[in-house]
């Protein structure tokens, strides 16, 4: 079997049962070994594997638990392992809602398609009944468009056909597995349909005690091939097991499915929701069903991959492969790439995110809204081809030491549920100032950095001995302007951000477009907050107490090259790096972020 890297996989493949999870992994194509390695926090157990040119992950719900708020837990906790998942397919059972517009039966497969203002799924419940009613919740998220394009291309392809492939897949599955005999086919005769209003007798699991009259009468199928259903599914927290509740929210949604669990994915992932029919979610309901629904379900699922194209990878593999060693301790919080001797840290999250190629260590920035912007770069790394004309290279391990987070995702995650101003200031990442995010958001990396000066008081003293650099400062020093020395900043490496849903307070008239739930990306390494120390430069004659200082934070330089002024005094500049920025630690907009070389504080941009 082979093993690949978890960034290789691009399709997660989410099922609440186990026998849900049996019939999707019997369509794979390959097996794959186990993960690598999974993010500290992730209690999920996956099968790998691929399916036509998509590489899958596919999760079970934990056993004995089932709903919306479990299938969000496993969705948050699957792209912590797998960042380079575009999508989801939520593939299982669901209770039919058979009418005269939909002639649907028991085997047949059921998928979720955006109608009108309806996304495809919607949120009948909030888990509770009011005088046996459910109250009605809200709208979700649309499936992503390649998804649709794809489900559209499939439809017209079966029209024309008149057929499809699943039991074509579920042929090959028995094939390859002899022992999934109860995943056959359970025959026409087992599948009856009752009057939404007569209620099943007695305690049985079977119908023989109920009244045969009380069957609909429905016209016998030439084949027994599952149809395909496209429209709206119902989602909650409660099973429909009434056929006249059935009917009522059918009406009142234009459902033609119940489930339990996909309201939980819509807002969390891209997801297209794809249901095996294998009862009619009234009180007649049984598990005879099951399993043949189950694999009428994977099987569209493996139909569907097989038409919608594959998508590169965002970052190159071969680099990752480098690195795969490191992740595989889940005890760890950061990993050390090379043993960083590490200053107090308060990092400033920015207002946006910038290519990192764009911010120095060991720069000098006056103004902190825009480090990219005159900037006085005197030191580079050895990959930074705009800083050639740098007087300092730095070196990796000597200079500067890099350390990888692994509990970033779930930090953000966990902490603006409940911080206001930390949600805020990650949303000025991605938004544009105008939008605000209202409700929860994520914010899923490939790898979180941070990169920080090793000896920065040492490295400013070979920085400030340079004449031009000497001469740059003092320039600032006449113009009065704040100086802030860069020793660190943190990066996003294929960063993706996830909000619940936008709304313009400024601006009403926006359209629509640009309102509802957003999903942003970038690309390569992303900088989105900076380490910096005050400089406090100032200009002094030689009788002012500061020139005899004695620190490895200050320095002092004649400036007039050994001519005295009209008092006799020759004059110079003092230099002075605060250990510790005091303006930035004592902003009431400051919070904790945990790492294995004691806490950082992040503060936000004013």
């Amino acid at each position: 079997m082979l093993t690949l890297q978890n960034y290789e996989y691009t399709v997660g493949c989410i099922c609440a049962l186990p026998l849900e999870m049996a019939a999707l992994s019997a369509m794979l194509d390959e097996v794959h070994q186990k993960p690598e390695w999974q993010y500290s926090h992730d209690n999920n157990n996956y099968k790998l594997g691929k399916i036509g040119s998509h590489n899958v992950a596919i999760v079970c719900l934990p056993a004995g638990v089932y709903g919306t708020t479990s299938a969000t837990k496993i969705a948050t906790q699957m792209l912590s392992s797998f960042p380079s998942i575009k999508f989801a397919l939520m593939v299982g059972i669901g209770g039919g809602v058979p009418s005269a517009a939909n002639d649907i039966r028991l085997g047949d497969v059921v998928v979720s398609k955006p109608k009108g203002s309806s996304s495809g799924v919607v949120q009948y419940d909030y888990g509770k009944a009011v005088k046996g009613e459910l109250i009605s919740g809200g709208v979700l998220d649309k499936p992503p468009q390649h998804l649709l394009t794809a489900i559209a291309r499939l439809d017209a392809e079966h029209m024309t056909s008149g057929t499809n492939s699943i039991s074509e897949y579920i042929a090959q599955m028995l094939h390859r597995f002899p022992s999934m005999t109860q995943f056959e086919y359970p025959g026409s005769e087992n599948d009856q349909l009752f009057e939404a209003e007569y209620y099943h007798i007695g305690d049985s699991i079977t119908c023989e005690g109920c009244n045969p009259d009380r069957h609909i009468p429905r016209p016998q199928r030439q084949s027994s091939q599952p149809r395909i259903f496209y429209g709206t599914i119902g989602s909650g927290n409660q099973v429909i097991k009434d056929g006249m509740m059935r009917d009522k929210l059918a009406r009142q949604k234009e459902i033609i499915c119940f489930e339990m669990e996909a309201a939980g994915l819509m807002d969390i992932l891209p997801c297209l929701v794809i249901r095996g029919i294998c009862d009619y979610a009234d009180s007649h309901k049984n598990k005879l069903w099951q399993e043949y629904a189950a694999a009428t379900a994977a099987a569209y699922a493996k139909e569907l991959l097989n038409t919608v194209p594959g998508r590169p990878v965002s970052q190159n593999i071969s680099e990752l492969s480098d690195r795969a060693g490191s992740f595989r301790s889940n005890t760890t919080m950061v990993e050390d790439l090379n043993a960083p001797a590490l200053p107090s840290k308060t990092f400033m999250i920015m207002n946006r995110l910038y290519p990192k190629e764009d911010i120095s260590l060991a720069s000098f920035i006056t103004d902190r809204r825009y480090p990219d912007q005159d900037a006085l770069i005197v030191a580079s790394t050895p990959n930074q081809t705009l800083d050639k004309m740098a007087e300092i290279t730095l070196e990796d391990g000597r200079d500067f030491s890099v350390t990888a987070d692994k509990n970033f995702s779930e930090f953000i995650a966990i902490q603006t549920k409940s911080n206001a101003s930390l949600k805020k200031a990650f949303s000025k990442l991605f938004l544009l100032p105008m939008f605000e995010v209202d409700g929860d958001m994520q914010v899923f990396a490939e790898e979180s950095r941070m990169y920080t000066l090793r000896q920065p008081q040492t490295l400013f003293k070979r920085i400030y001995e340079n004449p031009s650099t000497r001469s740059r400062l003092q320039s600032f020093c006449a113009k009065n302007k704040k100086i802030h020395f860069v020793v660190g900043f943190r990066t996003l490496i294929n960063a993706r951000f996830i909000g619940k849903e936008t709304r313009s307070p400024q601006f009403s008239r926006l359209p629509p477009q640009m309102l509802g739930n957003p999903l942003y990306q970038t690309t390569g390494e992303r900088v989105y907050a900076i380490c910096y120390r005050k400089v406090n430069l100032k200009k002094l004659s030689s009788g002012d107490g500061a020139l005899s200082a004695d620190s490895d934070w200050k320095g002092f330089w004649d400036a007039t090259r050994g001519h005295d002024n009209e008092d006799n005094r020759v004059e110079g500049f003092s230099v002075e790096i605060d250990e510790e920025n005091e303006e930035l630690v004592s902003s009431s907009d400051a919070w904790n972020f945990p790492s294995e070389n004691g806490d950082e504080q992040w503060v936000g941009l004013s």
